[in-house]
């Protein structure tokens, strides 16, 4: 029977993390959405029922926020639970913990039902109203709402790059994790050897397909918070906030 909130435990394995032997971003960006699969499967509305309608889920905006990044061998657990059902959206959080049962994390991510053939967003309460019934408050997600991110406005890129194979996902676009990928990739290992990245948000403005040639361009806003424009043919398909913090004590980079 499924659960309005449902916990996955995840191990951390030696592939889900950098030299710092901590788990990186990607990956808790992948735990999210492999929570939000398992989730919805148990409800009936996972991507192998809905498609049945020609209906898929679509990632439209993401948010994760970390305190601390689980290393190499422990445990990390997932609960996740859908928070509302708009018309075109349904709102869905994850709180992540420890092997000690510590809070180490948030996530927020808003999820577009899009008609396959036509590639539009479906009226989620006239096409699935049972879903209003998986919405709890049973755990408040304390971290703040989405931030508006705007356009970087740079005349020279940071990065060119070209859709390819192992960019593409089950929707047959660009994996949204992807994109998380290719923001991180952007910066100095100098970061990622004194600070964690403590806050993500990205939203998803249009679909990138193989072949496409990207544009990344990138402002810095502080000494910790940069925003990333993803751009195809001049136009905003991704964009992307990022807030660096010190690395907290007891989190420090494995020597």
């Amino acid at each position: 029977m499924e659960e309005k909130v449902s916990s996955y435990k995840f191990p951390i394995r030696t592939f889900a993390c950098d030299f710092s032997e901590r788990a990186t971003l990607p990956v808790m960006g992948n735990f999210v959405l492999e929570a939000a699969s398992l989730h919805s499967n148990e409800g009936n509305f996972g991507h192998k029922q809905i498609s049945k309608d020609n209906v898929t889920w679509v990632l439209s905006r993401l948010s994760i926020e970390m305190y601390e990044y689980s290393f190499c061998g422990e445990n990390l657990t997932v609960q996740t639970w859908i928070e509302k059902v708009d018309q075109f959206f349904t709102q869905r959080c994850c709180r992540f913990t420890d092997s000690n049962g510590k809070v180490t994390g948030f996530a927020r991510s808003i999820w577009v039902a899009m008609d396959i053939k036509t590639r539009r967003p479906l009226d989620i309460r006239k096409w699935r109203p049972d879903l209003a019934n998986h919405v709890t408050d049973e755990i408040a997600c304390p971290i703040e709402k989405y931030a508006i991110i705007f356009p970087v406005n740079k005349v020279e890129p940071v990065m060119n790059y070209k859709i390819r194979y192992m960019d593409i996902d089950i929707n047959h676009h660009m994996n949204s994790i992807k994109y998380i990928e290719h923001t991180i990739n952007i910066f100095d290992l100098s970061f990622f050897r004194e600070k964690i990245i403590h806050r993500l948000d990205i939203v998803y403005l249009a679909e990138g397909l193989v072949k496409d040639k990207l544009e990344l361009y990138m402002q810095d806003v502080s000494e910790e918070e940069y925003l990333i424009d993803f751009k195809k043919e001049g136009k905003s398909i991704c964009r992307c906030r990022v807030v660096w913090t010190p690395i907290p004590p007891g989190n420090e980079v494995v020597q």
